[in-house]
């Protein structure tokens, strides 16, 4: 018994060592890219779902028209994150175009939490359930899109640190050098 219970704690502890030392890699430009594609190709699954979405209908069934206004902006929402992360593939190194496409892939995904709520009750639980799980899959690549910028902005704060220290370091030199003789002209 002993020896099956070495075994598997030996197992147990390589691979949350190998995960933990997964984790705290960088991530590669491909890398990133990948997860920009990915999250894009969820983005556009989603929408033929929602396109399947009649919110006027839920209206007349007593609905609030909120539903309504969602469903456009959700709907452009999603074509906008496509198109932010498709610019960010050519030009990684932009945090805030960054932080504003997370953010923007934060909304939407909160927006349809909302929208699943008149979808399952209005329409069609199945297809609030579908939408639900198309958005889920995204969650692992979303979190290591939140790692890529947490990368990128430790990155510019060291840059940033590293230059402070020399403007301070030539601030200093110049500081101490003696001011030049003022020339005196005669007219």
């Amino acid at each position: 018994m002993r020896p099956i219970f070495t075994l598997l704690l030996s197992a147990f502890l390589f691979f949350v060592c190998s995960a933990l030392a997964q984790q705290q890699q960088p991530m590669t430009d491909e890398d990133v890219a990948a997860v920009f594609n990915r999250i894009s190709q969820r983005a556009a699954r989603l929408e033929p779902m929602l396109d399947q979405l009649h919110p006027d209908d839920w209206v007349a069934k007593g609905a609030p028209d909120t539903y309504v206004a969602q469903w456009n902006s959700l709907r452009q929402q999603y074509m906008a994150v496509q198109t932010d992360l498709a610019d960010l593939s050519q030009h990684m190194d932009r945090l805030t175009d960054s932080l504003k496409a997370l953010f923007r892939i934060q909304a939407a995904n909160r927006a349809l939490g909302s929208l699943l709520g008149g979808v399952r009750r209005y329409q069609n639980p199945a297809l609030a359930d579908l939408l639900e799980s198309v958005a889920a899959e995204s969650a692992s690549d979303i979190d290591r899109f939140e790692q890529h910028l947490t990368e990128m902005a430790d990155a510019k704060d060291k840059q940033y640190a590293l230059v402070d220290r020399e403007a301070q370091r030539c601030r200093a030199t110049l500081s101490r050098q003696p001011a030049p003789a003022a020339s005196h002209r005669q007219q």
